[in-house]
């Protein structure tokens, strides 16, 4: 039980980071994108690790339903793209608005998505 709280934490402080550093390349503040962005990926690798030792320790979680595939598969495109965000502080280049917005929306709702699944398994 603690495992799914500390899980859902590291969610949500996972989505703020992610989304606070999506607005930090948009805005060019790349000294705070630096910061957000290696906060990012901390809790990312933390929220992987914490949620693959649940997956063993509990091997009925894989086969629950349709609902952890579908979490899943938002995770590792949330994971790729934090890792693209990368390139941009690489790069010193900004997000145009455009990009930025979408990249946030999109985000956004895939982290509600992710954590409604995790919270309700509806499927």
């Amino acid at each position: 039980m603690y495992n799914f709280i500390f899980h859902l934490l590291l969610a949500f402080s996972w989505a703020i980071f992610l989304l606070t550093f999506i607005k930090s390349i948009q805005h060019n503040s790349f000294f705070e994108a630096k910061i957000f962005g290696i906060l990012s990926l901390l809790t990312m690798i933390l929220v992987l690790i914490v949620g693959t030792k649940m997956m063993l320790a509990d091997h009925s979680i894989i086969k629950s339903g349709k609902w952890i595939h579908l979490k899943l598969s938002f995770d590792i495109i949330l994971m790729l793209e934090n890792l693209y965000l990368f390139k941009f502080i690489k790069n010193r280049t900004s997000l145009s608005t455009k990009q930025g917005n979408l990249l946030y929306l999109f985000s956004f709702i895939a982290f509600i998505i992710m954590i409604s699944l995790t919270m309700f398994k509806p499927f």
